[in-house]
């Protein structure tokens, strides 16, 4: 690593159409290894500021492991958005796998929410990165310890905005490569979705960097509305289970499929070149591990297609599509497509298109596409 070419400091200057600059320095280490053990990885710290901290090393955090701490992001999201409906399923866990959320679930206790996250996918939780929203409780790193005693059940990372007296001694001997996040100091939405003056970057083919400006727009800090296509109208429990699921679709790479039922993410699958084959894919996983998708609330990142899409998510079980179609139902080309509604009444389903409010009162298109 010290080879005279490796960064010490990464300076960020970015000047601002009025003319104005902003400068943020960041200070790097050396991580274990970047995307692959034959890359170099750095982790930078800002220079008159903190982030979050490891609290237990393990064998030291990845590139990869720091990229699916944003479970912890989708964790506080989760949270806000049940106070934001009046729900008190609060205490959330997610454990992520190569940056998309495996599971998550909602509710009362937090252990309650990690064993009912974890009846869901039976593999892809091992060897995760696990966030909780409030911080970890003592029967829980007891529940962990056990799972690890009697199934060999290991995280690679741990996240908490802090920990009960005793708790991280409980897990650290049974998980021995385990590292243990504290982020205590990510304390609001802002702080979580930072970026540098809220933006994100990477780099493309030729160096160019590629920008996008942080999303931070969820249920609870902007107006919005989930327009109901159908005949049907959402219970208040169906309607929840909607918005959990739309945070899945905005939390798993697109194209993305997430199925929610009763404050648990049954089923999810994304990055694949079509949303449908998304769909396909979680209902293979979703039945080999015995779950069943019946009642679900469905959520995708953009506009189902056609209505052979519906025929699909009906024989799976759904119940709710939400999906941000155009206004009119206007799908991929740009025509309204009745056939997709004809095919949700004919079903007795519900369809529900969410979209923001601008500030002058006008309708904006709600996409949540993920491609970083």
């Amino acid at each position: 690593m010290n080879d005279g070419k490796t960064p010490t400091v990464l300076k960020v200057l970015m000047e601002f159409n009025d003319g104005s600059t902003q400068e943020a320095k960041y200070s790097l280490k050396p991580m274990r290894n970047g995307d692959n053990p034959h890359q170099v990885g750095l982790i930078g710290e800002p220079i008159g500021s903190s982030s979050y901290k490891e609290v237990i090393e393990g064998r030291g955090m990845s590139f990869t492991n720091h990229l699916d701490l944003s479970a912890y992001g989708v964790t506080f999201e989760i949270r806000e958005t049940m106070k934001y409906l009046g729900d008190p399923r609060t205490e959330v866990v997610v454990i992520n796998k190569h940056t998309n959320p495996a599971v998550y679930a909602a509710r009362s206790s937090q252990l309650d929410a990690l064993k009912d996250a974890l009846t869901t996918d039976k593999k892809s939780p091992f060897g995760g990165i696990m966030a909780s929203s409030s911080s970890l409780k003592r029967e829980t790193a007891e529940y962990l310890a056990q799972m690890n005693k009697e199934k060999h059940f290991v995280l690679d990372v741990l996240g908490a905005p802090g920990f009960e007296e005793g708790s991280v001694d409980l897990i650290k001997d049974r998980m021995k490569n385990l590292r243990i996040i504290d982020l205590s100091t990510l304390d609001t939405w802002e702080k979580i979705h930072a970026g540098a003056f809220g933006y994100n970057m990477k780099w493309t083919v030729g160096g160019k960097p590629v920008v996008t400006e942080v999303d931070r727009t969820s249920f609870f800090n902007s107006k919005y509305d989930m327009e109901v296509l159908s005949k049907r109208a959402p219970t208040c429990e169906e309607n929840i289970d909607a918005h959990l699921a739309w945070i899945g679709a905005k939390a798993i790479q697109s194209n993305s499929f997430a199925f929610v039922k009763d404050g648990v993410l049954l089923a999810q699958c994304g990055g694949q070149t079509n949303r449908e084959d998304s769909a396909k894919f979680a209902k293979i996983r979703a039945d080999e591990f015995g779950v069943s998708l019946k009642d679900s609330a469905s959520a995708t990142d953009s506009f189902l297609f056609d209505y052979t899409a519906i025929d699909l998510l009906h024989n799976m079980g759904v119940t709710t599509v939400v999906h941000p179609t155009r206004k009119g139902l206007t799908t991929g080309n740009l025509e309204p497509d009745g056939l997709i509604l004809e095919k949700i009444n004919k079903y007795d389903m519900i369809m529900l298109r969410p979209y923001l409010i601008d500030k002058d009162g006008q309708e904006v298109p709600w996409r949540v596409f993920r491609h970083l």
